[in-house]
């Protein structure tokens, strides 16, 4: 069906049947034919499909706000503890090239799995950002009592990549704080370009898994559908396009 370990095969299967609430982001488009941004919050699952032609909206729609919605999902914010752990031990099974002094996480879904991710792997846990939650343009920034780094190196953990633009805003805040970034983290890449923008850049990228993947793997077990397969692998191919 898959080459997922046993542990990733748990794993997707409890973030396509996990049910909880989470922000989503939609995208409005004014009357004057400008766009604005905004969050709902409703009932979904960690890897959902769109219920409205608004979603989902991402970080690059501010650049490009005409660049196509995605139809698909990856929200890992309000997660069970169970499900948090089993992230991260998802995470501490994928063999780092280097091992960093510290470890920390994008605000906000990324937390709480990158708290837990520092036990398990026993890299000392940091935190260094804070979140400007605004929809509109949601920026992080250095955290109140954030600790200078003096050269010591730090691996950034994060839930999900698409096209990598606020990986690069948190990575700047990192190194103005003088911690070298090795590199980031997430679950799930996307595949619509972070991961090679990520690694052009001179970073180190991991993820257990990529969106693909996923995708066939529940195709095979018949939780979606042919044409839902279809319909989110078309819009990762023209996502590509979009930068």
């Amino acid at each position: 069906m898959s080459n997922f370990t046993k542990s990733q095969q748990d794993l997707a299967d409890w973030l396509f049947s996990t049910k909880t609430k989470a922000k989503v982001r939609r995208r409005k488009q004014n009357a004057d034919g400008s766009f604005e941004f905004y969050y709902i919050v409703r009932d979904t699952a960690p890897i959902d499909f769109r219920k409205d032609a608004s979603e989902f909206a991402f970080v690059h729609h501010e650049k490009n706000p005409t660049a196509p919605l995605s139809p698909i999902i990856i929200n890992l914010r309000n997660l069970p503890s169970n499900l948090v752990a089993k992230i991260a031990q998802c995470l501490t099974e994928v063999k780092l090239k280097q091992r960093p002094d510290f470890a920390t996480g994008i605000p906000n879904a990324a937390i709480p799995f990158a708290k837990e991710f520092s036990k398990i792997s026993k890299i000392p846990y940091i935190e260094i950002f804070e979140k400007d939650d605004n929809p509109a343009s949601p920026r992080i920034k250095p955290a109140k009592n954030a600790p200078g780094g003096d050269g010591k190196t730090v691996l950034i953990v994060d839930d999900v990549i698409t096209k990598g633009e606020s990986k690069f805003r948190a990575f700047k805040v990192a190194e103005q704080l003088k911690f070298k970034v090795l590199g980031l983290i997430v679950l799930v890449d996307r595949n619509e370009g972070g991961k090679e923008i990520i690694e052009k850049s001179g970073y180190q990228f991991y993820a257990p898994f990529e969106l693909s993947k996923l995708l066939e793997y529940y195709l095979a077990k018949g939780v979606i559908t042919q044409e839902k397969y279809d319909e989110v692998i078309g819009y990762i191919k023209l996502s590509q396009h979009f930068k």
